[in-house]
């Protein structure tokens, strides 16, 4: 047996396969396709080059029947990769090409993404279930004895064929990981399109009219696309019986005249989370660009001082901040610092050291007084979901500057340590009930304590459940906070400043 002959494992022996591999190279099959349809399933024979796999075809083409130990110099059912194949459509002809491979390569050298590890996603033309169905069909009826029982699930994917020859050659072209069987968060995809074969499924449509409706067929032409997808065409496949599809299609299908060619080259990646706190030390910064009938109001916020570097350096499409709760505008977050998340869209860089990261945390600090970050670093998705649970299972710390209607005595105060788990039924805020629903909120305030500074003001420290309206509690909101520091001191009271404290870790 030829060399090349003996490391193929197919349907059956070598010898019993070289009539099926002439009548497929003579009906138009590549290389690739031809090993497909005899059963061979091994990734290691389909990654060999262009060159080699012609010479495997030519040699099983030419066999003399029922010897497979030497090969004759007929070549006339070579089919050279120049004839755009009858099952693939040229996918694994000019698609695995180093012309096409290269131009992979320059898209993303024009896009600048940098991954340690890339997956390859195909969307191919749903006509190829009718061809590959047909080529399957003329097997079985020329050759029953060897493909009674074989079905399409049993021949290797022409998807699986691809990301064989062409993901270890890209891994080199892109200096990136590639792993077949291993997901990537950065994926590649080619979308392949073959305007000559487009219209092959619509016989469908007439033919099974328990896939397509009658109120289906009746718009065909105005919406084949949207009636014809991968899930119908295979179900109404399935539902012809063999002589019936036979009768409507040639098996093997027709020759073609045109490449199948890669319409669109798209490159995705997943999201990036990155996470960390801030502080905030100003009394006039918003958490988010903060815009009123329109008009932007303040010249930057929270947000933008922290992601615009964030998103420069991923190089990502845009940005969505998060936070473990907001502060108002007047309010300081002090203490450690309240958790944020960024979400980075379509990053087109994904891994950045921690070094690196804790250069870009130094830049966003040097370049402003108004904020401060710390433990700036990159997250996973599951880490990412533990921020939304601080909102509202964690406790915080807050300090505010109040300002009393009657003069007191630093005994006055005293009364506030004896105050544990106080739970007020808090009303949505006057102040932001524009933007929120009305609704009744049951918020604990653990403790506080009072810091006598004169005879009208002092300073409140609290330790409460996170999403408490600490405004609100200090002036009562009109009797919408019950009970209020105002009501427990019976006399009007007033917040002039307020600082989150402490925030607990959540990230």
């Amino acid at each position: 047996m030829a060399e090349e002959l003996k490391q193929l494992k197919l349907f059956s022996d070598v010898a019993a396969m070289l009539a099926p591999a002439r009548s497929l190279r003579e009906a138009g099959c590549c290389p690739c396709c031809l090993l497909r349809f005899l059963g061979e399933k091994d990734c290691h024979i389909y990654q060999k080059s262009a060159e080699e796999l012609q010479t495997v075809a030519h040699i099983l083409c030419n066999q003399p029947q029922g010897n497979a130990d030497s090969a004759t110099g007929d070549n006339k059912c070579v089919n050279t990769d120049d004839i755009p194949c009858i099952a693939c459509l040229g996918i694994l002809q000019h698609g695995c090409s180093e012309e096409f491979l290269d131009r992979i390569q320059s898209k993303m050298e024009e896009e600048c993404y940098k991954s340690q590890l890339f997956s390859l996603s195909l969307m191919t033309p749903i006509q190829l279930l009718v061809r590959e169905h047909a080529v399957m069909l003329f097997l079985r009826e020329r050759f029953s004895d060897l493909y009674t029982g074989q079905s399409i699930d049993k021949v290797t994917s022409m998807k699986d064929v691809y990301k064989w020859r062409c993901g270890p050659r890209l891994k080199d072209k892109l200096n990136m990981e590639y792993h077949h069987q291993v997901e990537s968060p950065f994926l590649i995809q080619l979308m392949f399109e073959h305007k000559e074969t487009e219209t092959e499924c619509s016989f469908l449509i007439s033919a099974c009219p328990k896939v397509f409706p009658t109120n289906s067929r009746k718009r065909k032409r105005d919406s084949e696309q949207t009636v014809l997808n991968r899930t119908s065409v295979t179900r109404a496949i399935s539902s012809l019986s063999e002589s019936k599809f036979m009768s409507l299609v040639r098996c093997p299908p027709e020759k073609v005249d045109t490449m199948c060619r890669c319409q669109e080259l798209t490159c995705y990646h997943e999201a990036v989370f990155v996470a960390g706190r801030y502080n905030k030390y100003s009394r006039t910064l918003s958490q988010t660009p903060w815009v009123v009938d329109g008009e932007r109001r303040g010249e930057t916020s929270v947000s933008e001082l922290i992601c615009t570097r964030i998103k420069a350096m991923f190089m990502a499409q845009e940005y969505r901040f998060s936070s473990a709760g907001r502060e108002d505008v007047d309010v300081r977050t002090l203490g450690r610092g309240r958790p944020f998340l960024v979400e980075l869209i379509q990053p087109h860089i994904s891994d950045v050291p921690p070094d690196k990261m804790k250069l870009l945390q130094q830049e966003i600090n040097s370049g402003t007084t108004d904020i401060a970050i710390r433990d700036l670093q990159v997250v996973s998705r599951e880490e990412s979901g533990k921020l939304k649970v601080g909102e509202t299972e964690k406790t915080k710390s807050y300090s505010a500057l109040v300002r009393v209607e009657k003069p007191i005595q630093p005994d006055d105060l005293k009364f506030l340590e004896e105050i544990t788990d106080l739970t007020l039924a808090q009303k949505t805020p006057i102040r932001v009930i524009h933007r929120r629903p009305l609704a009744s909120r049951d918020r604990v305030i653990h403790n506080m304590s009072g810091e006598y500074i004169d005879s009208q003001h002092f300073r409140l420290h609290l330790k409460t459940q996170a999403g408490t309206y600490i405004k609100e509690f200090v002036h009562g909101d009109f009797g919408r906070t019950q009970p209020s520091l105002s009501t427990l001191m019976h006399m009007d009271t007033d917040i002039l400043e307020l600082d989150v404290e402490f925030c607990l870790a959540v990230c």
